[in-house]
């Protein structure tokens, strides 16, 4: 076994007969950020949601901090440290604020620490405390961006699966996203990272891997990727 925080090999999942993963394996190590770039239908989603319990995979196996976890509940891996902040933001939008991080902390009942935790949430996203009562489905798209990660975090994750933080946001609060991810990872939280936006994540990962029709086709250091001309042209836009 290796050193790996967490470990995917030769995974398998399907919906109904159709392979969506078809034989991936990739790994995350502590404090990184790992990027994974491919086009809408590559199976990004799937992968994610395959890791944090919601779809269990027909073959293969994952492995945090080398124990099997492919099989398991969603909650019970969550409750190992392992926590998504889903494709559009997910929160409960008749509940406020206050309400939604609180339901991140569903797994803890020391409630000096689940304030403190809340406190360190206000400070981390500003904004969050001052609309600290309101709904959250009342409040804009880079807000309830901002309350989901912190929603994730309240889990106090040991790894954050992060899907599509940037969409529907105004390029400068793509900017601030990428920055608030960043900052999360400095905290010592490692991040598996999907994103439409190959080029922002590629800039803030330290490696990354390429899916594309539900297998992993490329993998190397971030920035080595944002220098080769077939993800240039592919995912970067970039005519050559």
């Amino acid at each position: 076994m290796g050193n790996y925080l967490l470990e995917i090999r030769d995974i398998y999942t399907y919906y109904d007969k159709i392979a969506a993963l078809k034989g991936v394996s990739l790994n995350l190590q502590k404090g990184e950020i790992v990027a994974i770039i491919g086009a809408n239908g590559a199976g990004k989603t799937t992968l994610i949601n395959t890791i944090s319990g919601l779809i269990h995979p027909a073959q293969g196996r994952i492995l945090f901090e080398n124990n099997v976890i492919s099989g398991m509940p969603a909650y019970k891996i969550a409750r190992k440290g392992i926590v998504q902040i889903p494709e559009g933001r997910k929160l409960f939008p008749k509940l406020t604020v206050l309400e939604n991080m609180e339901l991140g902390a569903f797994s803890q009942n020391n409630k000096k620490e689940i304030n403190e935790n809340i406190e360190k949430m206000y400070a981390l996203f500003p904004i969050l405390k001052q609309r600290s009562k309101q709904y959250a489905g009342t409040m804009s798209g880079g807000e309830q961006q901002m309350l989901a990660l912190a929603r994730g975090l309240m889990a106090k994750p040991k790894v954050l699966l992060i899907d599509e933080p940037s969409m529907g946001l105004a390029p400068v609060l793509v900017e601030k996203t990428f920055q608030i991810i960043k900052e999360i990872n400095a905290q010592g939280i490692a991040i598996l990272l999907v994103e439409q936006n190959a080029k922002k994540s590629l800039e803030i990962a330290s490696r990354a891997y390429v899916i594309e029709t539900g297998k992993i086709i490329m993998t190397d250091n971030a920035h080595k990727l944002l220098e080769n001309d077939i993800i240039k042209k592919a995912y970067l836009g970039e005519m050559l």
